[in-house]
């Protein structure tokens, strides 16, 4: 198992973490702009713990619809390691029923032996998928068109986190993201209270909450053992998250899991929010 796989998982949360739009209420919200920072740290079995992922992530919300970008690069022993750098961007529009519909999703991957560019477009009744270089092996089971249609890309899914009424419409799912290639759902526990530090307070954070969320394959993947179905988690992730201000979007402030390599915890370090334009 490599230090990678052990940081998949959470990370599909944070970078879902950004956009606006998502619900009625956003529909009548200003336009915004959130840029936000990540840290990863990894406690290794019976080690000192080490910074192991950076990343930065910028959200938008317009009129009627949403986009978001985000960074993720290694970090120190990890980049040594096993090289994890992924730049990702969306679009979409939030439909007549408030929730968010993705228009376009694409990502490069650096893994350090190749780099991956993904272009994921949404259309009435289909998905279309361009890879290069071209995947070789579509999983087994491979996604079917309407399992694809169903699910978002994993920026998009978490967009109704930034506009969310209370931690109980966070909190809810199953959830399924499609990638390009791999489709996953993610699975929520019950709401539970969470204890505010000072780092959140002084980033503006008025009060959070938290969830437990399982991570399940479902098609796109290499076949493989139950047991090895967890990108290397050992239990639940936690998700923990906090409203901005008293009446601001809500924001994912920690994400933290137990893995067959150790403690990974990835907390939210800075954010800023400020107006947005509408382009000319």
């Amino acid at each position: 198992m490599t230090v990678r796989s052990a940081f998949i998982a959470a990370m599909a949360l944070a970078l879902g973490a950004l956009a606006g739009g998502g619900t009625p209420a956003a529909q009548s919200l200003p336009p915004l702009k959130m840029s936000m920072d990540y840290d990863g740290t990894l406690y290794p079995l019976n080690l000192l713990p080490v910074k192991v992922l950076v990343v930065h992530a910028t959200g938008r919300q317009v009129p009627g619809g949403y986009g978001a970008d985000v960074s993720m690069k290694s970090y120190g022993i990890l980049r040594a390691l096993k090289r994890v750098d992924i730049d990702a961007t969306t679009e979409g529009h939030v439909g007549q029923d408030g929730q968010p519909y993705p228009a376009s999703f694409t990502y490069v991957h650096h893994d350090g032996k190749r780099v991956r560019h993904v272009h994921v477009d949404w259309s009435p009744g289909d998905v279309q998928v361009v890879s290069t270089p071209a995947y070789g092996d579509l999983g087994h089971p491979a996604a079917t068109r309407a399992q694809k249609l169903a699910a978002t890309d994993p920026l998009t899914q978490f967009v109704r986190v930034a506009v969310a009424a209370g931690p109980q419409a966070i909190c809810h799912g199953p959830d399924r993201f499609f990638d390009g290639k791999q489709l996953y759902q993610l699975e929520f526990g019950r709401v539970e209270p969470a204890e505010l530090t000072g780092q959140e307070r002084a980033m503006g954070i008025s009060r959070v909450a938290q969830c437990t969320v399982h991570y399940v394959e479902v098609a796109g993947f290499k076949p493989k053992p139950p047991d090895q179905r967890t990108q290397g988690l050992t239990g639940p992730i936690t998700m923990v998250f906090g409203q901005v201000g008293d009446s601001g979007p809500w924001v994912i402030v920690n994400i933290h899991a137990n893995t067959v390599i150790g403690f990974a915890n990835i907390v939210l370090r800075n954010i800023n929010i400020t107006p947005s334009r509408p382009k000319a």
